[in-house]
């Protein structure tokens, strides 16, 4: 399809109305899974796919929305989605490259372990590393049939990635990196592959990162650097080449069973806050998923959706619900400390929890009947009625029910007390 035929528009949403603004695009590069790199208006680089010109695969579109909106709540590091239209129907979505850096200064690291298997073969890297490298990357016995099945094990291929990255970025910069950008770098990583198993993602590779170092005037110095995921989905040819209950990372199969245990085992510290969020506020979570999937699928694919994820967050909640009764009686978390950093947290769970609500004021899983005529005027008018209807008899109340909740968690009391002291208090 010629993406300069028609007029194009790229859509926002406004209290869950569509916005459209008319935007051009330039291509500048095709990539080999049949997105291409774009420029819209002269100004803002991104990637364009089109999954939504073939009624089979249109609901990757939608995917492709939905991941994105779940990584925001979830305050998982992403890239920003959006949904290119014409007057007649979607054709695509555009993903920004939202860094404040030029596209130039972008490094990517696709080809980190080639980098650094050549820098071995040059002498830059010294005996143990080599050793290290060679023995994992000669493991001939990992394959779609026998997947990595032990904490261990993969925790070998998680650090094989950590370790790439930090040896790719001492030899750009020739000097170490700091404790803390390595904290932050391995944060991020860690936190994309639990943001994954939530999503159901099955492949992940160094594709879908970059890595940046710059200084203040976009100089490539290597002075700061950091990483964070460039998509939130993976294509469809990547993704179906993946067994079930199986995740490929870095090019190495591992048992979906194993990644949640080997997270809490070895790199709890970095997903902790997290995973804290969802003991703590499970019920609020499913309603914002709720919001974000069924306002942007149909219903058949919603509720496919919908349980896979709402599953995996019931799953990760009751480990961590596991986890902390076994810390509390071992005496490994003080109570009074868990609850002050409780209530800091969900500080920031309202916050996010507040931005879907606004973005997506109705939870079409309760209007079912506005689901497959979303692009219509009339189905417009129906969510503003509704919308103002809900306004109009429950003013404040979304808002309270949330703070209600947070009260409750915090001080340990049942939501109804809560709203009785939130009301007298009042």
């Amino acid at each position: 399809m010629d993406i300069n035929k028609n007029q194009m528009f790229i859509v926002s949403l406004d209290n869950g109305i569509h916005n459209e603004e008319p935007i051009s695009m330039k291509v500048f590069n095709n990539f080999q899974d049949g997105s291409q790199l774009v420029q819209l208006n002269e100004t803002v680089f991104g990637v364009y796919k089109n999954n939504s010109n073939d009624p089979k695969t249109s609901y990757l579109d939608d995917y492709e929305i939905i991941k994105s909106d779940i990584a925001e709540l979830l305050d998982i590091s992403h890239e920003n989605n959006r949904r290119i239209v014409t007057e007649e129907k979607n054709i695509g979505i555009f993903t920004e490259l939202n860094y404040s850096q030029t596209l130039e200064s972008r490094v990517s690291i696709t080809s980190v372990l080639q980098s650094v298997v050549s820098s071995i073969n040059s002498g830059l890297l010294g005996k143990d590393k080599t050793e290290y490298y060679n023995n994992i990357l000669n493991n001939k016995n990992n394959t779609k049939s026998n997947p990595l099945n032990t904490n261990e094990s993969v925790k070998e291929v998680i650090d094989l990635g950590l370790n790439a990255i930090f040896d790719k970025l001492e030899l750009e910069r020739k000097a170490p990196l700091d404790n803390d950008t390595k904290k932050n770098i391995r944060k991020n990583y860690i936190r994309m592959i639990l943001f994954d198993y939530i999503v159901d993602r099955k492949y992940r590779n160094y594709d879908y990162s970059v890595i940046t170092g710059l200084d203040s005037n976009n100089n490539q110095v290597w002075e700061k650097v950091y990483l964070a995921p460039i998509s939130v989905s993976s294509a469809k040819t990547k993704e179906s080449s993946v067994p079930n209950k199986t995740y490929l990372l870095n090019n190495k199969y591992i048992k979906r069973d194993n990644i949640l245990p080997t997270l809490y085992e070895y790199y709890y510290r970095d997903i902790k806050r997290l995973t804290e969020t969802f003991n703590d506020a499970l019920k609020l979570y499913k309603d914002a998923l709720c919001r974000i999937i069924y306002n942007n699928t149909n219903l058949e694919k919603a509720q496919e959706l919908e349980k896979i994820i709402s599953d995996n967050l019931t799953t990760i909640a009751r480990i961590q619900k596991d986890k902390e009764d076994k810390d509390y009686k071992e005496k490994k978390i003080n109570k009074v400390e868990r609850t002050m950093a409780t209530q800091s947290i969900n500080i920031k769970i309202t916050n996010k929890l507040d931005l879907i609500q606004k973005k997506y004021p109705i939870n079409l899983k309760d209007h079912p009947e506005l689901m497959n005529n979303k692009s219509t005027k009339e189905t417009d008018e129906k969510v503003k009625l509704i919308v103002e209807e809900e306004k109009n008899k429950d003013a404040g109340f979304t808002s309270t029910l949330i703070i209600t909740s947070i009260v409750a968690l915090i001080c340990g009391i049942g939501t109804g007390i809560a709203v009785i002291l939130l009301f007298f208090g009042n």
